[in-house]
């Protein structure tokens, strides 16, 4: 791999987009996490993923390609297996005579045209494509093959999704659990909802952050399904009074996760919710997660601090806790002792130090950071901002050379200044160690393959803050065979970054109101959660609703 390193290097140089120091650099990151040179260059922000293959494609005559609204021939996705496409990051395009086009993103890749060659018996032709827009194409194509051929199986009808028959034995059980969580990971469901109601048992996925009923148990098999449950997470079976939590890893084939589960007891039974924790998630690159350019190159910049607190905000389900561990991969090197305590660990990173608060233990996120700071750290993650211990804690760590980073639940990044002020923590103290503040929310983006254009009417453009001409066509869901018929295919974060300066310090001093404060950053250049996602609906990849679903005034 060495020479073909040397090639790409030798183009990017060539070409004027990286000097001989930045090619070092990117070579020593991309031995130390374990990557090939292009990955290296684009999650070092030396270049955009869009550069990187304008400046390939110009020097290798290769064509660049914007797959997602591409039409691909069911044969091509025939030929080659979804399980090498994903990890070899390939997408088959189209078959001419003996001859495979697929797309790429690392055309020095030459073992795997090689391989793929001999898997397929054809010659390999090259389009360059994105990382990024390969693997949402493979998420794309592949989803509905398989979801055409489940409607297939079900007779016709995509919208049959009703367990029909009781379930009454063990070996049922198994199967019927089984099948709830295929189908769940299987459409990339976030949770499983598993809900008693009087004359049923309703089961809903949680799939791009909004919830959708799936299926419908009879009454009678309520309690085995959740007493498989509590087996599986080692809960007690015999308790249905109380709230009871746990954990198990599920393995089917190829399929293997983590899952959450917890019960609640309720009118009409007891409800379970299991989150699925998929450990591919954690490996996600921080570029690939939405960020605005200039926000990217602000938040890389941030990341680096020597000391301070950085905190991550937003309501549960907003994509934190990913930001982070994606942050954390960023700066995870031999030379830095990293050091995280959660509740509990969702994910696990490689070559970083993880500990789970254990109440039963007295193992607290107060008692963890004291505990933490014998332990040599240079950079603490903190799960969650919980109470006024732990970021007192946090503050000490951060006035003592540390870079720490957390988690606080508000709804715009001014508000966790008031937050945390409102709990009775000296001004000059958050003032003095907060570095940044980064609040974000997760968008569902438009199906590329049936978004609808219209032109808007005046009322919707005031309802956007779009004075003036507006010449542009905005998108709304349609709903087709790739996106399973929701009109949405995958969700992307949108961020709103402050960075305190001189006036936010005084105002956090004076006990300032959060609008005080978000004013003040907004005419130093910060971007809001809403202008964030107005770029994404002016620019046609989501749609007016959903930015009024997560957005506030």
């Amino acid at each position: 791999m060495a020479t073909q390193k040397k090639r790409l290097g030798e183009i990017l140089i060539n070409s004027g987009k990286i000097d001989q120091k930045q090619l070092e650099d990117a070579l020593q990151y991309g031995r130390m996490h374990n990557t090939y040179l292009g990955r290296a260059v684009v999650a070092m922000g030396l270049l955009t993923e869009d550069e990187l293959m304008e400046s390939l494609s110009g020097q290798m005559e290769i064509p660049y390609l914007h797959l997602l609204r591409y039409d691909v021939q069911k044969e091509a996705l025939s030929l080659v297996d979804e399980k090498f496409a994903k990890e070899q990051k390939i997408m088959p395009l189209f078959i001419i005579d003996n001859s495979l086009t697929i797309a790429i993103s690392d055309p020095f890749s030459v073992e795997v045209i090689d391989n793929l060659s001999q898997k397929t018996g054809k010659e390999i032709n090259l389009v360059l494509a994105t990382e990024y827009d390969i693997e949402q194409a493979i998420d794309l194509f592949y989803g509905a093959a398989k979801y055409e051929k489940s409607i297939k199986d079900k007779g016709g009808k995509p919208e049959a999704r009703v367990i029909s028959k009781e379930i009454t034995e063990d070996t049922e059980i198994i199967g019927a659990v089984n099948m709830l969580f295929d189908e769940a990971i299987k459409i990339g469901a976030s949770d499983i909802h598993i809900e008693p109601r009087e004359h049923d048992l309703r089961i809903r996925f949680r799939v791009d952050g909004v919830l959708q009923q799936y299926y419908t148990v009879p009454k009678s098999s309520t309690a085995p399904l959740i007493s498989r449950i509590k087996i599986l997470a080692d809960m007690d079976i015999a308790e249905s009074r109380r709230p009871q939590d746990g954990r198990f890893s599920y393995e089917n084939g190829e399929i293997k996760v983590d899952m959450r589960a917890s019960t609640f007891p309720a009118s009409h039974g007891e409800k379970a919710v299991l989150r699925i924790l998929d450990e591919s998630k954690s490996k996600i690159e921080l570029y690939k997660l939405g960020f605005a350019e200039k926000t990217l190159e602000i938040w890389r910049k941030v990341i680096h601090y020597p000391n301070g607190i950085v905190l991550v905000s937003g309501p549960t389900g907003s994509g934190k806790t990913t930001t982070l561990y994606a942050t954390l991969n960023i700066i995870n090197t031999v030379e830095i002792n990293i050091m995280t305590i959660e509740d509990p660990i969702e994910y696990k990173l490689g070559n970083i130090v993880q500990g789970q608060v254990n109440e039963k233990a007295g193992l607290s996120f107060s008692t963890a950071l004291r505990s933490m700071m014998r332990q040599d750290p240079d950079i603490i993650m903190v799960g969650e901002m919980r109470d006024v211990d732990t970021i007192e804690l946090a503050i000490r760590a951060a006035l003592t050379g540390h870079l720490v980073f957390s988690t606080i639940h508000t709804n715009d990044a001014a508000s966790s200044f008031t937050r945390m002020l409102d709990m009775g923590l000296d001004a000059y103290l958050i003032s003095s160690t907060v570095r940044a503040i980064l609040a974000q929310r997760l968008i569902r983006l438009l199906c590329p393959r049936c978004k609808k254009g219209e032109e808007p009417d005046k009322s919707v453009l005031n309802s956007l803050g779009i004075d003036g001409e507006f010449s542009g066509t905005l998108f709304s869901p349609v709903g087709c065979i790739h996106c399973k018929n929701s009109g949405y295919f995958g969700r992307v974060g949108v961020f709103e970054l402050l960075l305190p300066n001189d006036d936010i310090v005084e105002l956090v001093n004076k006990h300032s109101t959060a609008n005080d404060i978000k004013e003040i950053a907004v005419k130093n250049g910060m971007t809001t959660l809403k202008e964030a996602v107005l770029d994404y609906v002016i620019s046609g990849r989501t749609s007016v609703d959903e930015m009024v679903r997560i957005t506030i005034a």
